[in-house]
């Protein structure tokens, strides 16, 4: 996976090129003043549908989790 840095300004004048590339696996940090601001990485192919990842939640008996369980699902891996 490549990682290239773009500046802000470079990233809006050419986001859909970034977006495809980023769709091919291609991964950016995006730089303000020289700074790192955020990254923009590739999503992880999964397997089956949102509502198939849900089943795996049991939205039921208060599971302390439950927030931190969705966003793996969601973001996949864990959030910290």
């Amino acid at each position: 996976m490549t990682n290239t840095i773009l500046g802000i300004k470079e990233l809006q004048l050419n986001l859909k090129r970034v977006a495809d590339a980023a769709q091919k696996g291609a991964s950016f940090t995006i730089v303000r003043d020289s700074k790192p601001v955020f990254r923009i990485l590739p999503i992880e192919e999964r397997s089956g549908t949102f509502e198939d990842l849900l089943k795996q939640i049991s939205f039921k008996g208060g599971d302390p989790n439950l927030s931190q369980k969705i966003d793996e699902i969601v973001y996949g891996g864990k959030i910290h």
